[in-house]
């Protein structure tokens, strides 16, 4: 393989004139007390380069100037871990091993640096320094019964707005983001949103609801980092524990959080859920997070989520009553904690639960105000590995006032009952997961559920619920 390596360079030495050995040999010999062997050595006691340490980097009896360009090369790989002393270090490095990496194509080639052209890493323009970058995702996905329906109901005073409980729906989104790094403490993320709804027949009397290119500004934060304390403002991502209480959904406000070390960490803030929640009024509320892993398999979480005001108040369907006036908007008040924890309980055997209870004062006499959610999955599933797939089973317990099913802003593939004070939730579902192309999924899942308590509810299961969607990132 050494062989092989030294003709193909010398190849390519060849083809390219005397771009790539005209200044030095790659494979001459470095003496230690050259500048640059002291340099790397520092970036690999730095840990800069992945893969090596001291140890390693000295029992190179020889050191080839080739030797010491792969040690950069890997280091360059991992700038954007270098403090303001190891840019300077690596700025120098790669100017003096230039041609070596371009025969690595670590950086591409062109005419060689002279005072009248300064080097490209002196550039100010910010896209040009390569510290924007641009992803995003996009899904469509259909749903029949997305709302927990009975199979039985009661009809209101007003027969125009009966309705059988059945509904579906087919939704597009589009979702397009930037993350950014205007300086070495400072971050800023962004991303917009565009959702498109069609088909989506409720069955309230002839009224379909049918949403076409609704765009938002789904995220915009700034984070600033010192050491291991991070402050978040503006509309950012929270997840909270596993995923009952809030997942995956946009808060407007303040988050800090500490790195513990070892994967672990706690955060705490404030902020207003009214993206998440779709509400028409602020929702404020206090929101914190710990996690802390036991071993290298098991995480434990513990979450904590508080609106600030009793008079927050959203429709709900109370006691399967289904006339929508004024009388039947329940409160939307929550005091929730939630403990959880995940484990990969083998190479391809994971489980996660998660229990929450809310204690907010205030709540009818009747509120159901406990649940809990469990999830074992089988498969090896890489978003970025066509053929890789995941199956698992999810079983939920969920009083009508234990998360919010109105909003839906947890991490559950139903809502999790008919809404806040309705009926709640209970039973199981499948689903199935596969990448049909790197970063390309198909999912398909089934549940079959039942109201939280049946003789208070007065009613035994709603309709069978099914999502199918596709989804790809970029």
């Amino acid at each position: 393989m050494k062989n092989k390596l030294i003709a193909s360079l010398t190849l390519a030495g060849m083809l390219t004139g005397t771009t790539a050995f005209a200044a030095e040999n790659p494979f001459a010999t470095v003496p230690k007390d050259y500048w640059a062997y002291t340099a790397v050595e520092q970036l690999v006691s730095d840990g800069l380069v992945d893969g090596y340490n001291l140890e390693d980097f000295h029992d190179k009896k020889v050191v080839a100037r080739y030797d010491l360009a792969q040690f950069v090369a890997r280091a360059i790989a991992n700038e954007g871990r270098a403090n303001a002393e190891q840019k300077v270090i690596l700025n120098k490095l790669q100017d003096e091993y230039s041609n070596e990496l371009k025969i690595m194509t670590v950086i591409p080639a062109e005419p060689a640096k002279t005072e009248a052209q300064p080097a490209q890493n002196n550039n100010n323009n910010f896209f040009d320094n390569g510290k924007i970058k641009w992803f995003g995702d996009a899904r469509v996905r259909y749903q029949r019964n997305y709302t927990d329906n009975p199979r039985s109901y009661t009809a209101s005073a007003d027969e125009s707005v009966r309705r059988d409980g059945k509904n579906s729906r087919i939704q597009e989104r589009l979702r397009l983001g930037f993350y950014a790094e205007p300086d070495d403490n400072l971050s800023v993320l962004g991303r917009l949103k565009f959702e498109n709804t069609l088909n989506d027949d409720t069955r309230w009397g002839t009224d379909g609801d049918t949403h076409h290119g609704e765009g938002s500004v789904d995220l915009l934060a700034l984070t600033y980092k010192n050491n291991n304390t991070a402050v978040t403002v503006g509309r950012q991502n929270l997840n909270l524990g596993q995923g009952l209480l809030f997942w995956d959904n946009p808060m407007d406000g303040i988050l800090v959080t500490q790195d513990l070390g070892n994967n672990a960490s706690v955060s705490a803030g404030w902020g207003d859920l009214t993206a998440a929640t779709w509400q028409d009024h602020t929702t404020n509320a206090f929101v914190a997070n710990v996690k802390a892993p036991i071993n290298d398999n098991t995480n434990l979480t513990l979450a904590y989520l508080k609106t600030n005001s009793n008079n927050n108040r959203v429709y709900g369907t109370r006691k399967n009553q289904w006339n929508w006036i004024e009388s039947t908007d329940n409160p939307y008040m929550f005091n929730s904690i939630a403990y959880g924890f995940n484990t990969q309980l083998s190479d391809k055997w994971k489980l996660k639960a998660e229990g929450v209870s809310n204690m907010a004062s205030g709540l009818p006499d009747d509120a159901q105000k406990n649940g809990w959610w469990t999830r074992l999955t089988y498969g090896n599933l890489k978003w970025d590995t066509k053929g890789t797939w995941e199956v698992y089973a999810d079983y939920m317990h969920l009083g009508n006032y234990s998360i919010d099913s109105t909003a839906w802003p947890h991490i559950l593939n139903t809502p999790g009952g008919d809404g806040v004070g309705g009926n709640g939730e209970k039973g199981f579902g499948l689903g199935v997961s596969y990448m049909l192309a790197n970063n390309t999924n198909l999912a398909l899942n089934w549940y079959k559920l039942k109201p939280y308590d049946s003789d208070y509810s007065g009613f035994s299961d709603y309709y069978d619920m099914y999502n199918l969607e596709l989804n790809y990132s970029f």
